[in-house]
């Protein structure tokens, strides 16, 4: 029985052997270039300065010779996006893949800019049908960061939320209009929470993360002075350096509420 059970094995594995040799005949020779962008939503590239460059990666299935590859570039970022490869790409004869440099410029802090490149029809129908596993186009996502300008401690009271105080490191986008500010690592270490101060002394809080709760999950938090949705979080005193928050902190499940705090700014 062993035998027999052992001859089977031999066969199976002949046979398996068989089939991986027609596949790799199916897979080292397709029949279309297949060229295909890496990923349709690379992730976001993050600078402060005005210029970067952004390298996009192709690849193809056929390797034997060289093929030049079209696409374009599209943007309503006006003036933002520029290609020197005048909308072409060349694989190198035995090279699956093949690169793009984008150039991005005349950027802004605080701003988030987006392109699109997409292959050109005829190389989109040197897809493999067999596969539909091309990727078409890809988008671009840069953001031109603030340059943050250290301001100093400041001091943070929550008499209900946190029910505590402690001092807090402040720092501000240097440039901005209105004010932007950001309270580094404010309820939690590696969260920062950035408000802004208008020429009318009115602070607003925008919609982001605060922290993690161990069982709901990521705690979100806004504005609420107003209980709307407009992010105002209540009124800066200059003379003092103080400012009034009012805040939401929910999660998917639901709100914990609104509390109002105090920050007492550099």
């Amino acid at each position: 029985m062993k035998k027999y059970i052992f001859g089977l094995a031999l066969m199976a594995g002949f046979a398996l052997t068989s089939c991986d040799t027609d596949n790799e005949g199916a897979i080292y020779n397709p029949s279309y270039q297949n060229v295909s962008f890496e990923t349709a939503n690379p992730a976001q590239v993050v600078v402060k300065g005005a210029s970067t460059e952004v390298t996009v990666r192709l690849i193809r299935s056929k390797s034997a010779e060289a093929y030049t590859a079209h696409y374009t570039l599209t943007s309503e970022a006006a003036g933002v996006f520029s290609d020197d490869n005048g909308g072409q790409v060349t694989f190198n004869a035995g090279s699956t893949e093949a690169f793009v440099t984008i150039h991005a410029n005349n950027m802004q802090g605080g701003n988030v800019y987006n392109a699109t490149l997409t292959l050109s029809d005829a190389d989109q129908a040197q897809a493999d049908p067999t596969t539909g596993s091309a990727t078409t186009a890809t988008k671009l996502s840069v953001k031109c960061d603030w340059n943050w300008i250290e301001l100093g401690k400041g001091h943070y009271t929550s008499p209900e939320w946190w029910e505590e105080d402690y001092d807090v490191d402040i720092v501000y986008a240097e440039g901005s209009s209105p004010k932007l500010y950001k309270i580094l690592g404010l309820f939690a270490p590696g969260y920062d929470i950035e408000f802004t101060i208008t020429d009318d002394n009115e602070v607003y809080v925008d919609e982001q993360a605060s922290w993690k709760h161990s069982s709901y999950g990521t705690v979100y938090l806004f504005g609420y002075a107003n209980e709307d949705e407009s992010g105002y979080a209540g009124p800066y005193d200059p003379e003092t350096k103080t400012a009034t928050i009012t805040l939401i902190h929910y999660v998917s499940a639901g709100s914990f509420g609104a509390f109002t705090d105090t920050l007492q700014m550099p």
